[in-house]
């Protein structure tokens, strides 16, 4: 039994760790020529070096035969670097992606399996080996200037095949997501505080599935942080969606179905660098897993928790 302890916390964890990077359609609820308004299109400027961390750590309470609960979590930061440089042929900015540091915890009550990139003796176990050959693999994007990515080529020999394979390794395609969300949730039109927009759609997480989403944006107020003039944006909303689990550790194969109950959130944009310097968001769902007797269809609906943030923690001349 103990083997498996972190079968449910793991399986749902993966699939979900980064749904709140979205794709989507955008209704600015305001005319596109507002007196005192401004577009805010983010962009990543050539010949940069932007450094990002990313942090998501999500919460579960699993049940116990006792007829308790008890709390699994899973921790997941990255920093990842991204190196800009005019694109070739048209307008735009190409990107080279990278992860500079990882560090992934999965905790129990009476166990914790723990990979950090920058200490050695973590990375001999099957997750430790698991995670270091994505870390050695990097990624190459173009994007254009609506902006949105136009193409992403993997690069890197990727170090030893996994021991642990179907599992997700947070490598090129969470590198892409991260650059994806830095770019999402902002209107096609003129804006200034007090403004409001909708933004709604599906967004595939990586090989699992699809989320419906439906996030309204305001635009709040302008603060100066660090000598520079910010957009302050806050943001909620809800989605739902069934993410494959077929592979998974602890896993019979499946879906996974989610809903949440509330996502909330803030995010810090430079208007000068046209940037997104801090984000934080927040998502309380349930989480409709399989059971652990694979002939019933029988699922478990358990509470859980995410919570992301992303901050720019550099930004230097190449």
């Amino acid at each position: 039994m103990k083997k498996n302890c972190f079968a449910f916390p793991l399986a749902a964890a993966f699939a979900l760790i980064f749904s709140g990077l979205f794709a989507s359609d955008s209704r600015g609820q305001e005319p596109a020529l507002v007196a005192g308004a401004e577009k805010m299109q983010p962009t990543f400027l050539p010949n940069k070096v932007y450094t990002y961390q990313n942090e998501t750590t999500v919460t579960m309470a699993i049940p116990t035969p006792q007829g308790e609960r008890t709390e699994r979590k899973v921790i997941m930061s990255q920093v990842a670097k991204l190196k800009t440089t005019p694109r070739e042929g048209g307008p735009g900015t190409s990107i080279d992606a990278s992860t500079e540091r990882m560090q992934f915890t999965v905790r129990a009550a009476d166990r914790e399996m723990k990979y950090d990139s920058d200490d050695e003796s973590t990375k001999s176990s099957q997750l430790g080996q698991h995670f270091e050959g994505a870390r050695q693999r990097t990624l190459s994007l173009v994007i254009d200037d609506t902006p949105k990515i136009i193409s992403a080529e993997e690069k890197g020999g990727g170090g030893p095949a996994t021991p642990m394979p179907g599992m997700p390794q947070f490598g090129p395609d969470e590198l892409r997501q991260l650059v994806h969300s830095l770019l999402q949730g902002f209107p096609p039109d003129p804006v200034k505080p007090g403004s409001e927009w909708t933004q709604k759609g599906k967004r595939p997480i990586g090989q699992f599935g699809d989320t419906e989403f439906e996030i309204t944006y305001r635009y709040v107020k302008d603060e100066n942080v660090d000598g520079a003039e910010c957009a302050v944006i806050e943001f909620s909303g809800q989605m739902r969606g069934d993410v494959s689990v077929s592979g998974q550790p602890g896993s019979e194969g499946g879906k996974l179905g989610f809903e949440s109950k509330g996502m909330q959130g803030r995010l810090i944009f430079d208007k000068l660098r046209r940037a997104v310097r801090e984000s934080t968001q927040t998502v309380t769902m349930t989480v409709d897993v399989p059971g652990p007797d694979p002939l019933s269809n029988r699922k478990l609906r358990l509470p859980m928790r995410q919570e992301v943030s992303v901050k720019l923690v550099a930004l230097q001349d190449a």
